[in-house]
């Protein structure tokens, strides 16, 4: 939604080949009429313009005289304020657009010492596509359709300029089916009229920031989880801290008891006590051994059970598939039928009964289908009973592993206390060995303690940050909320509106087709690119001319007395005689236009349009641009 609206108006065109102007005119605020006879190039100059503003034109549609043509030049104002644009022209090609900031006359005094800004049609690193700075000029969001494609100057233009082109039952103008899809045509509509937001817009950007914080954030706490020990489920100051106390305490107690050793004399005393904690530690080392080999086996025996399993599982799935290409095989060949007996090479008599063509027994397609599905559903609870199986049996191979694992660990420091208790020559040396080990496990767990309490800090900070920002996220979920609707209300609105003005432009039309004299109601979709009068959508190609301009007609005028629309009040309009038109239903067309326009000439808007059957009393009148083509001449002064 804009807080003011927004206006896109055209205040000259110049149209160059080589070093010379083939078509150069001035436009005015409201209504400009190109009048002349068919095929003087009222269309070409209606596409080039199309095209200098931002539009994609097919190959094509280039005729030869455009074609020689080098450039365009339009002279704008965007929300008031004036610029030149210029374009090349390349047909078939999307060629980029450049911009200087003042007026086509000041342009024309500065020459080559003018200072031009040029946009390609894709944004870079460093700047920003033409689409982008035109919507920036015009302060409109970037917006995006419901597939995340972006929204350009082109396809804003599309509800603009109303062509020959184009099916006079369409809303839009033409695209290429790889581009024109029903998400990106809803959005174009949506987006003039501003019924794409209200506001949700620019929160849809901050939620999307938001959510994208929120996952990096997620993400590095989860890294920093995974270094600290998959057992710990968060690391607090308060649980860091309460660690470091427990381990200091126990690392004091461990240095007192080896003070007191080492301050009592070295006493000789015989082997048994070294001699009696080999042979527990030995013990122990065969009761581990006995126990790895067990696991160990264990172990073995559940990774075939699973690579059974698994087998076994690839097998339900190639008799699933099997049934049901058995299945489709019989819906396509139906029944097998024989001429002859398989054994006795008898003529086989045909049944009329519902039987087996072969052996003549009783045939129920009902049964058959039942046991069809019999044997399916008992493969498909097989195949969820045996994946579970398989999930369950690797769960406890994992928890086997870490079983062994620490089973290996324990056996190694069983074994490293039995070589220690062989070795050493008094049960002082050995306690002193014990301590120094424990003490050393201690010092270690402290050091990874005080390497983690770097950690704190920014852990801290981005569980905080976390929490302010589901917060946020939460509080913009509830807003768009609300805001959709608001818009659900506003596009109600704006449906009723542009209906009623629509039909009382019809009613206007002169009684060529009576289905408008009656009309009540006039319903259009954006996505599906159609209208109806009473949800009728067929008419004769004239009427549906009328039904088509009206209605874009009646949207300029809603956008002159709705300022939340973004709809620039331009109206470029070059089919007022399509499809087999007559001069006096395409003249009252014209002066319910004019008429129309004029009870709103407080406000600024402009229309562009052309005919070649311009009503006698507008032909001298100051709305006409240029000449008045007759036969013979054309637009383009080649």
């Amino acid at each position: 939604m804009t807080s003011n609206p927004s206006t896109f108006f055209v205040n000259r065109f110049v149209i160059v080949k080589g070093n010379k102007a083939v078509y150069d005119q001035v436009f005015h605020k409201g209504v400009n009429i190109i009048r002349g006879a068919n095929s003087v190039g009222k269309s070409t100059i209606m596409d080039f313009l199309f095209s200098c503003l931002g539009g994609d034109i097919a190959e094509d549609r280039w005729n030869e005289e455009a074609q020689t043509c080098n450039s365009v030049f339009a002279e704008i104002e965007l929300n008031g304020h004036v610029l030149t644009i210029h374009r090349p022209v390349e047909p078939g090609k999307k060629p980029p657009m450049s911009f200087f900031d003042g007026s086509y006359e000041e342009l024309r005094a500065k020459k080559s010492a003018a200072v031009w800004q040029s946009y390609g049609i894709n944004r870079t690193e460093n700047k920003l596509s033409f689409s982008q700075q035109i919507f920036e000029l015009l302060d409109w969001p970037h917006s995006q359709t419901d597939d995340f494609s972006n929204l350009t100057i082109h396809q804003i233009l599309r509800l603009i300029y109303v062509d020959q082109g184009t099916a006079v039952n369409k809303i839009l103008r033409a695209e290429h089916s790889t581009f024109d899809k029903p998400s990106m045509r809803q959005a174009i509509g949506d987006f003039l009229l501003g019924l794409d937001d209200l506001g949700i817009y620019a929160l849809k950007q901050q939620l999307s920031k938001a959510e994208s914080e929120f996952a990096k954030i997620d993400g590095q706490l989860e890294s920093i989880y995974r270094y600290v020990t998959p057992s710990e489920g968060e690391l607090r100051e308060a649980t860091l801290t309460s660690s470091i106390e427990s381990a200091g305490k126990e690392l004091e107690r461990l240095l007192a008891q080896r003070d007191l050793l080492l301050s009592l004399p070295d006493e000789s005393i015989t082997d048994a006590a070294l001699k009696e904690k080999a042979e527990k530690a030995s013990e122990r080392i065969a009761t581990l051994t006995k126990d790895i080999d067990i696991q160990t086996s264990k172990q073995a025996e559940r990774v075939n059970e699973i690579v059974e399993s698994e087998l076994f599982i690839k097998a339900i799935d190639s008799r699933i598939k099997a049934l049901k290409e058995s299945r489709t095989a019989y819906d396509f060949f139906g029944e097998v039928r024989f001429k002859f007996c398989p054994s006795c090479l008898s003529t086989i008599t045909e049944s009329q009964k519902e039987q087996c063509h072969l052996c003549k027994a009783d045939l129920d397609k009902n049964s058959r289908e039942a046991s069809y599905l019999a044997a399916l559903n008992e493969l498909i609870f097989q195949k969820k009973e045996s994946t579970m199986i398989v999930t369950e049996l690797r769960t406890r191979l994992s928890e086997h592993a870490q079983y062994i694992n620490a089973q290996l660990r324990e056996l190694q420091t069983v074994k490293s206390e039995h070589v220690a208790s062989l070795r050493m020559s008094s049960d002082r040396v050995l306690k002193l060995n014990e301590l120094s080990v424990n003490i050393g496990t201690i010092e270690e767990r402290i050091k990874n303690y005080e390497t983690k309490s770097k950690l704190v800090a920014a852990v801290e900070g981005l569980i905080d940050d976390k929490q302010k920002l589901n917060t946020s996220m939460l509080d913009l979920e509830e807003k768009i909320k609300v805001g959709k609707s608001l818009t659900a209300s506003r596009r109600e609105s704006i449906e009723n509106n542009l209906s009623d003005k629509t039909v009382e432009l019809l009613k206007k039309d002169g009684g060529f087709e009576p289905a408008f004299n009656e009309a009540q109601t006039v319903m259009f979709d954006f996505a599906k690119d159609f209208m109806l009068v009473d949800g009728r959508s067929k008419f004769s190609a004239s009427s549906e001319t009328i039904l088509k301009n009206s209605f874009h007609l009646a949207i300029l005028l809603e956008s002159l007395e709705d300022d939340k629309m973004r709809y620039p009040r331009l109206l470029l309009l070059d089919n007022t005689e399509d499809k087999g038109m007559g001069p006096d239903r395409s003249q009252n067309f014209q002066r319910v236009l004019v008429e129309a326009l004029d009870e709103h000439d407080d406000k600024p808007y402009q229309v562009i349009m052309t005919t070649s059957m311009i009503d006698p009393a507008l032909d001298k009148s100051d709305l006409c641009v240029g000449p008045h083509y007759a036969k013979g001449m054309h637009t383009l002064d080649v």
